[in-house]
């Protein structure tokens, strides 16, 4: 499939780039990074090609989907995307998880139609780099307007916190892409959105009337992950539950359950659909990723 033969509804207003679909909150280990492989590693493995940016130091996207610092040695990574010093096709690597031991191609099998643009540990100085050239907040822009692919979406995992980096991306977002927080059921994770809707206010109040960039990201989808299940029925948890329905129940998507396994896709390398196929939260997020309209489309 090229570009101009993507469904429409990938391609917002006629534009040429995918949906963006941005993992934020200001919160660590908030379970963004399982969130966005898992939903990236569905859609793409029902036949939507998608690519993963990792634009967090801790590059936990890019260890889940295949690379760690040792295998990442002599690649490009997102880095080379903010300076300027390569094009996304040069960047972008084959998403994989590992089956075996060592960096060999034996070591990993591949997950089509899906692809990472590694993180780095030097992107904890990426606000600082932009403070220092203000053309580099086009970074993201540039890349945009130049894309020519077939990806359904862009899945992009931020940092926990707010800053040049993430305003560099999140201007480029309008209505009909996606700003979703990936929260635990713990009461002071839902608390912690408000703070996340006050900067998309800030950001769509800062580009109003400007024609260079939308400047309208909007949170109209929020994941709780580690709801209760039969046998985990943590107050906290119930609480939690209760409180994300009451205050953000419009954009509350279908629930990922609670799973003792599930921390295991880091150790492992491997993403929660093909590390743990029949797990809960595995079977949640396809029935998440079925609601938001990834169905197969595999021959």
């Amino acid at each position: 499939m090229t570009a101009h033969e993507v469904e429409p509804r990938f391609r917002p207003n006629g534009r040429n780039w995918p949906l963006l679909w941005a993992y934020i909150v200001e919160c660590g280990g908030s379970t963004k990074s399982s969130s966005a492989s898992a939903m990236a590693v569905t859609a793409a493995l029902r036949g939507h090609p998608g690519t993963c940016f990792d634009l967090d130091s801790n590059m936990s996207l890019t260890t889940i989907l295949g690379y760690d610092e040792t295998g990442l040695k002599g690649k490009k990574n997102v880095l080379d995307l903010l300076y300027g010093t390569a094009t996304l096709d040069e960047v972008a690597l084959p998403a994989r998880y590992r089956i075996g031991e060592g960096y060999g191609d034996d070591a990993f099998a591949l997950i089509p139609n899906l692809r990472i643009v590694p993180g780095s540990p030097a992107m904890a100085g990426a606000d600082t780099a932009i403070a220092e050239d203000a053309d580099r907040n086009d970074w993201f822009a540039e890349i945009l307007r130049s894309y020519r692919g077939d990806d359904t979406v862009f899945y992009m995992d931020f940092p926990a916190s707010y800053g040049k980096m993430p305003y560099s991306v999140l201007r480029m977002l309008d209505e009909e892409d996606s700003v979703i927080p990936s929260i635990k059921a713990d009461p002071k994770d839902v608390k912690l959105v408000k703070k996340l809707t006050e900067e998309l206010e800030r950001i769509r109040f800062k580009n109003r009337g400007r024609r260079s960039v939308p400047g309208r990201p909007t949170l109209n989808k929020m994941i709780l992950t580690g709801t209760p299940t039969a046998t985990y029925k943590e107050a906290p948890a119930r609480r939690a539950t209760a409180l994300a329905e009451a205050m953000y129940g419009k954009v509350l998507l279908p629930y990922v359950r609670y799973s003792a396994d599930a921390k295991k896709l880091y150790e492992d390398e491997c993403p929660l659909p093909i590390l743990l196929p029949n797990s809960v939260p595995s079977e949640d997020y396809r029935k998440m990723m079925t609601h938001l309209g990834f169905v197969n489309r595999q021959a």
